[in-house]
């Protein structure tokens, strides 16, 4: 080639570079360039009308908030950060997209990296943000300013109002009011989970002022009793989970649960506000109710020693417990299943998950456990404090009189060092005869150390990694480690360490064998389950069988905790007096220390306590502990708005944010879930039928307006149950009969629309409660720690449940011990929940199990022999008189005469107790007409 022809060549050459470079300067067209690969290769799996992994391409906000796998499909600017790149490009085998077919050509992949680095420009979308997160669902929006339906024949009463123009549209109308004696019999079981004595019953039906008057007064007298805060407290209770052991691998008791039942009984009872109820359960800490704080640990939780003691293990129990947190408050408050979220974008809600940590970020500083109980009684005890703290150091210095008199030894410590003259051994052996507490021998470590010299510093001879074997009497079987190679490896943390624990009470031995022959001058022993006090440390001298023994505690001073027999302890030059009156001093010590701890420590209740320096929260790739992405700050669901906290917001100012964002008045949510919580427990079904699930695959209400109307009444009535309570048994829809009629039931067969009063069964709390007020052996104390359905308080089988009580065990059934994952006894079968999840909606199941156990167990047929006496004693001898009562009593009526006659034929035959126990299986006795 001439130089003309390269000349040539070369402006050729130039002149197609300068139009490559041209035509990758014009920008990235979305709509003829990037829209048209969506359409083709994604949209089908990620468009509009299917959203897998909860991505979709033809959303800007949704692709740079990112789908399930928590990162963000596209940011703008930087190609090597967006996930949809990675995915389309090979770079993730596992996640290649397309899934099926050809994949994108080199070509369409440089163009979806050019419109990423380019700013990923989509014309109409630019204003879209990864945080907009918007839907339309009913739940979501705002409380409908709404007034109940007027016209000429509208009920006066707002409630009537809505439901009879539900009705109307339907054909329907509300049925005929109910008897006076049902009606006094309903509210009264409604209200407070009791049935009405005989004279409130006749009191009510022949009031003077009528009906109306009568009705009202005794509506007033339910709530203002107590035993409506025990009745009321059990719903809650169910919504929660709430339970005396930690359930899991151990179930353990919570001996200090019972304060926080005991504070809502109480809360109810008052009639506390119910934004008040919620703010004292989220941040009580704040205004002095600790008690309420039980809420945000009521559900199951591991024990320390049950989550293992490597990093993964802590960081997902730690996930874990914040879980447990993070569903009680959402499905509590919320009425929203946030906990979905974990590991993924929410399925069906409009939830992040980013929203999930966010609100995790709230609890960051909170742990489970027990916490001072302020109050009355921490104050009488925290008085009492300086003058046992006195009492106790004034022992403390005799007992050291008595040591120094003794000429005896400090004490043994935790981390004991016993120094000695060099020896040169092959081995060393710890023999073991008594612990502290006699249980058996147990050490995190055994040291034993070579005497330093110039050139080489002193060394633990005892190390596994020095060669050391050990060896021991035997160790215990447990689900982690205990064995005697624990002693040896250089292991004492608590968090991580294991300590060799031997296999039973009593002597034991532990020797380790050095690698060689060495000069040791002292040895180190680490306490672990319990504390030697009587043994001999001894060495095998190099190149012998003999041992010489060169350390004992009998020259040493008892440890405040040795609790030994006095027959059982020897000490060097003292008597058995002596050491008599040594132990009786330690004695006295224990029992003041034990004291002055106790009036220190205060009472205690088992609820939330709370780091004020939080850890971060990060942001998890699927819900993993180990991927952290990003530090996030308190927030709630994106959708309901924003807490405008920082990632190191202090504690409590995070749950004082979350109080205040869900006491809002112009909350879409907090006020509809509570009502319909409420209607629930009148009617048997809510308004919305998914109490805990407002969200997409939640019901819809069955009566929106009235809901919503109910929610604004509550609040603009200043948030007071009582009223609401009052509001809806003051209806007709509530007085109502709940005979069923044939064109009803063609209708509306489950009387979703109210045409009628919904008859249903009891709950067993209420059926339990109910036969004890029929026998009079009701025990209607309140408060404190629970008794027994069980023979034993915790654990995670070997139950055996008591078949009859004492008076204790007549009390109300919440205030029952409650044990995790254990159905009680006869009533369990009531479909009772045992508090392993979450029961915002009780079932209603039939069984024969039911029958068979509420007709022949031992408790109903004594409570029936019971029930009888109190008739003899009421109604005198006479048979007539007798059955007259007894159903007066038991279903709040008098007999018919066919009753009557029939009655009289089976108690002459069988008995006034048999005739009693028959009554209290009636399917009147046990459901609410």
């Amino acid at each position: 080639m001439n130089h003309r022809q390269m000349t040539q060549a070369f402006f050729a050459l130039a002149l197609v570079v300068l139009h490559i470079e041209c035509v990758h300067a014009e920008a990235v067209d979305f709509e003829k360039q990037i829209q048209p690969i969506f359409a083709v290769h994604c949209l089908e799996c990620h468009g509009p009308d299917a959203h897998e992994s909860g991505l979709r391409l033809d959303q800007r906000g949704n692709m740079l908030r990112g789908g399930d796998y928590g990162e963000a499909t596209i940011v703008p600017n930087n190609p090597d950060a967006s996930f949809l790149l990675r995915v389309v490009s090979g770079d993730e085998p596992d996640m290649q997209m397309p899934p099926e077919g050809p994949p994108l050509s080199p070509e369409q992949v440089s163009l979806l990296e050019r419109w990423v680095r380019e700013g990923a420009n989509w014309p109409g979308q630019m204003d879209a943000d990864a945080d907009e997160v918007h839907s339309d669902h009913w739940s979501l929006q705002p409380v409908a300013d709404i007034q109940p339906p007027q016209s000429q024949t509208s009920p006066s009463h707002p409630i009537d109002a809505f439901v009879v123009e539900s009705l109307k549209q339907r054909g329907l109308q509300l049925s005929t009011q109910a008897d006076a004696a049902t009606l006094a019999r309903r509210v009264s079981l409604v209200l407070t989970g009791l049935p009405p004595n005989p004279e409130e019953v006749r009191a009510f039906v022949e009031h003077p002022e009528g009906l109306e008057f009568a009705y009202e007064e005794l509506v007033d007298r339910l709530l203002d009793s107590p035993r409506y805060g025990e009745r009321w407290a059990q719903h809650w209770l169910d919504v929660i989970r709430w339970a005396e052991t930690v359930g899991f691998e151990t179930n353990s008791p919570r001996p200090n649960a019972w304060p926080y039942r005991d504070w809502v009984i109480d809360s109810l009872n008052d009639d506390k506000p119910y934004d008040r109820f919620l703010f004292d359960q989220l941040a009580g800490d704040t205004v002095g109710e600790d008690a309420a704080l039980g809420f945000l640990v009521a559900g199951p939780a591991n024990l320390p020693g049950q989550i293992g003691r490597d990093e993964e293990a802590m960081r997902q129990a730690r996930q874990d417990e914040l879980d447990e947190v993070i569903r009680t408050v959402s499905q509590g408050f919320f009425g929203l299943t946030i906990g979905c979220a974990r590991c993924h974008n929410h399925k069906f809600d409009p939830i992040l998950q980013r929203d999930y940590y966010s609100m995790q970020a709230v609890f960051a500083g909170l742990t489970y456990g027990e916490r001072r109980l302020r109050g009355e009684q921490n104050d009488a005890m925290a008085a009492q404090v300086p003058t046992v703290r006195d009492q106790l150091k004034a022992l403390r210095a005799e007992l050291e009189t008595l040591r120094q008199n003794h000429d005896l030894q400090p004490a043994l410590v935790d981390r004991q060092t016993e120094t000695f003259s060099p020896v040169l051994a092959s081995s060393v052996r710890m023999n073991i005869q008594a612990t502290a507490n006699g249980s058996p021998a147990s050490l995190y470590e055994f040291e034993a150390w070579t005497v330093a010299t110039e050139k080489q510093p002193a060394r633990n001879a005892a190390l596994a990694s020095n060669g050391a074997r050990p060896s021991a009497s035997g160790f215990a079987l447990a689900n982690q480690t205990r064995h005697f190679d624990n002693l040896v490896d250089g292991q004492s943390d608590r968090r991580q360490a294991f300590p060799w624990v031997a296999d039973k009470g009593g002597p034991a031995w532990l020797q380790v064998d050095f690698k060689e022959p060495v000069m040791i001058d002292r040895v180190v022993w680490d306490r672990g389950s319990s504390v030697p006090v009587d043994y001999t440390i001894e060495m095998q001298l190099s190149g012998s069988d003999d041992w010489q023994i060169v350390a004992s505690p009998k020259n040493r001073m008892l440890r405040e905790d040795d609790s030994r027999k006095t027959d059982q302890i020897q000490l060097a030059n003292l008597n058995s007096d002596q050491v008599q009156a040594l132990a009786g001093k330690l004695s006295d010590i224990r029992l003041t220390q034990k004291k002055l701890s106790r009036l220190a420590g205060g009472p205690k209740v088992y609820a939330a306590s709370f780091n004020p320096s939080p850890q971060p929260t990060w942001l998890l790739r699927s819900g993993d502990a180990m991927q952290p992405t990003k530090k996030l700050a308190p927030a709630i669901p994106v959708v309901l708005g924003d807490l405008g906290m920082t990632v190191d917001q202090h504690e409590p100012d995070r749950r004082l944010g979350l109080a205040k964002h869900l006491t809002r008045p112009d909350h879409p949510l907090t006020a509809r879930v509570i009502v319909n919580r409420v209607w629930q427990k009148h009617f048997g079904t809510g308004l919305v039928e998914t109490p805990s699930d407002f969200g997409v695959m939640g019901a819809a209400p069955s009566h929106p307006e009235l809901l919503d109307w109910l929610a604004s009444d509550f609040v603009a009535g200043g948030w007071s149950l009582k009223r609401l309570h009052r509001l809806i048994v003051t209806s007709q829809t509530f007085q109502q009969s709940s005979q069923p009629n044939s064109e009803g039931i063609a209708i509306d067969a489950d009387s979703r629309l109210l045409w009628r009063f919904p008859a249903r069964r009891l709950e067993a709390e209420a059926i339990r409660d109910s036969m004890l007020f029929a026998s009079a052996k009701l025990n209607l104390e309140m408060g404190g720690p629970g008794f027994d359905f069980f023979d034993r308080r915790g654990g995670l089988s070997d139950y055996t449940a008591k078949e009859t009580f004492d008076e204790s065990g007549w009390r109300r059934m919440i205030y029952a011990h409650k044990i995790r994952m254990q159905a009680v006894d006869i009533f369990g079968a009531f479909d009772c929940p045992d508090a392993g999840q979450m029961t915002p909606k009780r079932t209603r199941s039939i069984t024969p199990i039911q029958s068979l156990s509420l007709l022949n167990s031992p408790f109903v047929n004594r409570q029936a022999a019971y029930f009888a006496d109190r008739v003899r004693t009421e109604a005198g001898e006479s048979l007539s008189d007798q059955i007259d009562r007894a159903f007066q009593i038991a279903l709040s009526r008098a007999p018919s005469e066919i009753e009557r006659s029939k009655m009289h034929d089976f108690a002459s035959e069988h008995g006034l107790a048999q005739l009693c126990r028959i009554l209290m299986n009636t399917s009147e006795f046990l459901y609410i007409q």
